[in-house]
């Protein structure tokens, strides 16, 4: 099928916990007049994030559910991206969020490659977030050289309480790895500043996309699921001991939450031996808490 127009397609990418989620909803923020549909992929059986999406249609939002997209494309990936033009001609930008764990490249190149997509839609950029405030001790630097070797645009996200000469010490080293692409410094994964259709001042190829094999086998997620109401107080203590303990294992950590008492869903987010807990929406009738773990986990318990 032929789309009336191609459909701008940009990739973001980064590293678990580097401000993926926030950003993304900020951006449709900024381009509230702007119809988007957004590819979602996650890294471990439960969705997490595709709760904290606001601004894109559910119907648009289509989760790859056989893994980390960068070393399983199959099929699914590519008849999703068909199926989205065909069900949805008015869509006017697509958004790809990558797993944190993922090699964008492979993500990207189908765009160069399938005939079929490349009647479909027109390849825009790829974003980039690094956590900044964890930069220099970030687990899995082969992962986040290959996220920001293909990057039209670097943010160097939670900036906020750098010193001028660890900013500059970032950006150096970030344009050494990627001397072609936008480097820009910006907290809170705030987006007023981004020029979505102005990425790329390289002209692409498919050979600028080439994927290597996966290096990222060892790392996994476990996921715990409570079907009954929560006590925080001990939910709590139990968390703060886990991640205090095997912090430097524990790369990422998400769950939806529901406890005693509490007329809300809460919303988990954690890296680098830290997190918080967002007050969600309210519910009705609770449902399943869940919390996932992403790292290294062999010796975990929680």
């Amino acid at each position: 099928m032929q789309h009336k127009t191609k459909i701008p397609v940009t990739v973001i990418t980064g590293f678990l916990g580097a401000g993926k989620t926030t950003f993304i909803n900020n951006l449709l923020q900024k381009y509230q007049g702007r119809k988007f549909a957004l590819v979602e992929n996650e890294f471990g059986e439960v969705a997490i994030d595709t709760k904290l999406i606001k601004g894109v249609d559910a119907s648009q939002m289509f989760e790859l559910k056989q893994g980390c997209i960068c070393c399983t494309i199959t099929d699914e990936y590519e008849l999703v991206l068909q199926e989205l033009a065909e069900r949805f001609p008015d869509v006017e930008h697509l958004l790809i969020e990558t797993t944190g764990v993922a090699d964008p490249a492979g993500v990207i190149q189908p765009f160069f490659s399938d005939e079929q997509l490349k009647e479909l839609y027109q390849y825009n950029g790829t974003i980039c977030l690094v956590d900044a405030l964890h930069y220099k001790d970030q687990p899995e630097k082969e992962l986040t050289m290959k996220q920001l070797a293909v990057a039209d645009l670097i943010l160097a996200n939670k900036s906020e309480t750098l010193d001028k000469r660890s900013t500059a010490d970032i950006k150096s080293e970030l344009r050494t790895i990627n001397p072609f692409a936008l480097v820009d410094f910006t907290s809170f994964g705030q987006a007023e500043e981004i020029e979505l259709d102005q990425l790329q001042e390289k002209e692409r190829s498919v050979f600028d996309f080439v994927s290597l094999a996966s290096s990222h086998a060892h790392i996994q997620t476990k996921t715990y699921k409570f079907d009954h109401l929560l006590s925080r107080e001990e939910f709590m203590r139990n968390l703060e001991y886990t991640i205090d303990i095997y912090k430097r294992e524990i790369y990422r950590v998400k769950g939806v939450l529901y406890f005693q008492n509490e007329p809300f869903e809460y919303i988990l987010q954690g890296v680098g031996g830290s997190f918080e807990l967002i007050e969600g929406d309210p519910y009705l009738k609770p449902g399943e808490s869940k919390i996932v773990f992403i790292g290294k986990l062999e010796n975990i318990r929680f």
